[in-house]
């Protein structure tokens, strides 16, 4: 785990705010997600969560918060997500935090679209702004 190095992105009015970070257990995505190349943006995070994996902490308690994302995101979010799994299925106890909007039926319906297609269960967290 010792030189897995954190990944901490500030947000953009394209890109979510991303931190990863093993040693200090923060793992987290909010904000807007439709960056005109998905696949790109988020290649180092799934790359990173691969490098995780191998060693993961005993707790990972993952946050997604995510006010919008597009399409291409969302296919990136799944891989994100399908990771995760492979950690939980490994043993390890995951948790994934989905935080919606109050009334933003959206957001907590593509959540458990999300929960269903990966197979695991979410803790979903009503926030107000």
């Amino acid at each position: 785990m010792g030189d897995l190095k954190a990944i901490k992105l500030e947000a953009t009015k394209e890109t979510p705010h991303v931190t990863l970070d093993a040693v200090g257990n923060k793992f987290e995505i909010t904000g807007r997600s439709f960056p005109l190349n998905a696949k790109g943006f988020y290649l180092p995070i799934l790359d990173w969560l691969e490098s995780y994996a191998e060693n993961p902490n005993a707790k990972t308690a993952f946050v997604f918060k995510l006010e919008y994302f597009n399409t291409p995101s969302s296919k990136s979010i799944s891989d994100i997500l399908k990771k995760l799994k492979e950690i939980k299925d490994a043993g390890n106890s995951v948790t994934v935090y989905w935080y919606y909007e109050e009334d933003d039926i959206d957001i907590l319906d593509l959540g458990h679209v999300f929960a269903r297609t990966v197979g695991m269960d979410f803790e979903f967290k009503e926030y107000t702004d």
